[in-house]
């Protein structure tokens, strides 16, 4: 079920401030924007907020959702949290005769979040989050090879960055084979007056902005030995 999928997508940002979920089902486009366990607002196939969930209720199929971080609905005019939402569909359905909603939700183990040949946007945004409190990080992105981007935290231009990181990391493969720590591929590269760390992990590329005041080696083996234990 669809909102299943939404659900479990929003239970692991549960304590996470300004949240946006986007999604596509069959060439529709959604948002849901999220703020500490409340949905602010979402938007679905031109409806909005409950009625945009009234319209997915009763959906089945593939769901490809993108979560991004520190994004802030552009109005709040939603604040109920998920389960809320379901029990207002419910309480319609009862009087409709309708069978009511079961939304049953997962406990998160960060552990199980990486699938064999697939990332979860939600590790990756857990990933990246770890990554930005090591000593010496000043931005952080994360970007699949084609350059989209799946995470990014102070980062001015997120899709600029993509193509600048791709480009190093394309630029220094040669040097990311050497430095291969147990499949994760890693090296550091010049990029103006500045240095980045650029990390290959199950086919996602975290580009990492180095402080001058630190030595980039020293928060290149933080980051990869914090990859190694995820």
């Amino acid at each position: 079920m669809i909102l299943e999928d939404i659900k479990y997508q929003l239970d692991q940002f549960y304590s996470f401030d300004n949240i946006r979920l986007s999604f596509e089902i069959s060439n529709t486009n959604g948002l849901i924007y999220y703020n500490d366990g409340k949905i602010t607002k979402a938007i679905f196939d031109r409806k909005e907020d409950i009625d945009a969930f009234r319209e997915l209720k009763d959906l089945e199929g593939e769901i490809n959702i993108q979560v991004s971080i520190g994004e802030a609905a552009p109005e709040k005019t939603l604040n109920k949290s998920f389960d809320e939402i379901i029990e207002i569909i419910n309480e319609e359905g009862k009087k409709k005769g309708e069978k009511p909603l079961i939304i049953e939700s997962e406990d998160i183990d960060i552990s199980n979040l990486s699938k064999a040949g697939e990332t979860n946007p939600a590790l990756v945004v857990k990933i990246g989050e770890s990554l930005a409190k090591i000593s010496g990080v000043e931005g952080i992105l994360a970007v699949k090879p084609e350059g989209e981007v799946l995470y990014s935290k102070d980062v001015e231009d997120p899709d600029f960055e993509s193509a600048d990181s791709i480009f190093l990391y394309n630029q220094s493969k040669e040097l990311g084979e050497i430095l291969n720590f147990k499949n994760l591929k890693s090296a550091v590269c010049e990029a103006g007056n500045y240095k980045k760390i650029i990390i290959n992990n199950k086919n996602i590329l975290y580009s990492i902005k180095v402080s001058p005041t630190v030595q980039p080696l020293k928060t290149q083996i933080e980051a990869v030995k914090l990859l190694e234990n995820i």
